[in-house]
């Protein structure tokens, strides 16, 4: 099949790494798969590229390329893609030029929302539905928001959870001289970040418990892997904190398969999650994680079977629950050694694959969409 994925840009971050791994395996099954960015590159475009991966920049500004999405509609009709998948930030605009241009198939993923989203989103994404052949959530809980919030029938809804390559992330040994290479000694306690640097991950909500780790574990050190718009914030936060000795901001890096071996524990912090690519990442490699119950993370970690779920905004709940999983070596391998066997049995790359492999060839009667779900859902 020609699939045309669209997004808003490609810098290294979770739902980005999502959709070029989705890419790149379809491109190795054989599948001919292309990428339009509505915004700009990044660094995952450049690395697509140097593949061999066509990606393109297709800029639409503005409400107007929402009403009359011209120019994307005519780059589909010339690229004339046999599926077009929309991913979370372009779907109204990406929905609606694929259905001008005559795709047989659109595809939407819902990647995450925000509790404090603004209120006519649901309306926007009602009419967004409307273009959309199938719309994919990557928990149930984004799903069951699209069943209340947005009143999207269930005929029109799946779940596919995000997957990973476990070959690539699994456990291994730490690499000779990386910590003394940060003024990491040996023996001291790791805790990991990696995500971008943006309010959604709420980094300041993990430096606030961070600094109360310190108090318990004088050698404790947080690595920070991710960049974004709040980075001089949180390095101001750490300083104010009185902890910037004992944290490490290690901007954005591609290679951090080696990373995650180098964590004692990964915390996330997040105020919304759909189905974190860190956490698959960080449970594959074999390193036991601490959440905040937020979104699909709850379902992910197994209600705290596979990892320890902690209350949004209290720092003291998660410095709690770090400072325990330090001491309590046993707990914290029996969780990790769990984590892997779930990511192997129901996230792997492959899995996910197949699951979209099957969404673009299923062939249901059109749903039309009410713009107002109290209408009732008609089948045409």
């Amino acid at each position: 099949m020609r699939v045309e994925m669209m997004l808003g840009a490609l810098p290294a971050a979770g739902m980005e790494i999502m959709v070029a791994n989705l890419t790149r395996g379809l491109a190795r099954r054989g599948h001919d798969v292309g990428v339009t960015c509505l915004e700009a590159g990044g660094t995952i475009a450049d690395e697509l590229r140097a593949e061999g991966i066509r990606v393109a920049v297709v800029q639409t500004p503005g409400f107007r390329t929402i009403v009359r999405p011209v120019r994307l509609a005519a780059w589909l009709q010339r690229v004339h893609p046999d599926v077009v998948h929309v991913h979370t930030g372009v779907w109204l605009k990406g929905a609606r030029a694929a259905r001008r241009a005559g795709a047989a198939r659109v595809l939407h993923t819902m990647h995450g929302w925000m509790d404090d989203q603004l209120w006519y989103t649901p309306l926007l994404d009602r009419w967004a539905a409307r273009s959309t052949d199938r719309v994919i959530a990557v928990s149930e809980a984004l799903r069951e928001y699209l069943a209340t919030r947005v009143g999207l029938p269930p005929t029109q809804t799946a779940v596919i959870a995000n997957g990973i390559d476990a070959d690539l992330f699994r456990p291994g040994p730490r690499a000779e001289g990386w910590r003394a290479s940060l003024g990491i000694t040996n023996g001291a306690t790791v805790i990991g970040s990696v995500a971008r640097l943006t309010p959604v991950k709420d980094h300041a909500l993990l430096i606030a418990a961070f600094a109360l780790v310190r108090k318990r574990i004088d050698d404790a050190v947080l690595v920070i892997v991710g960049d974004g718009p709040l980075r001089q914030a949180l390095e101001r936060q750490v300083r104010e904190l009185q902890v910037a000795g004992a944290v490490r901001f290690l901007g954005e890096t591609r290679d951090v398969a080696r990373l995650y071996r180098e964590f004692d524990l990964l915390a996330l912090s997040s105020k919304s999650e759909g189905t974190s690519i860190s956490l698959l990442e960080a449970m594959a490699s074999g390193v036991c994680v601490v959440a905040t119950a937020v979104g699909g993370t709850p379902a992910l970690l197994d209600g705290g079977h596979l990892g320890r779920l902690v209350r949004y905004r209290d720092p003291q709940g998660l410095a709690t629950a770090l400072v325990e999983l330090v001491y309590d070596q046993r707990t914290r391998q029996r969780l990790a050694t769990a984590a892997r066997a779930e990511v192997l049995s129901k996230y792997s790359l492959d899995i996910m694959l197949t699951a979209y492999e099957r969404e673009y060839e299923w062939r249901p009667q059109r749903v039309a969409v009410p713009l107002h779900p109290e209408a009732g859902a008609g089948v045409s």
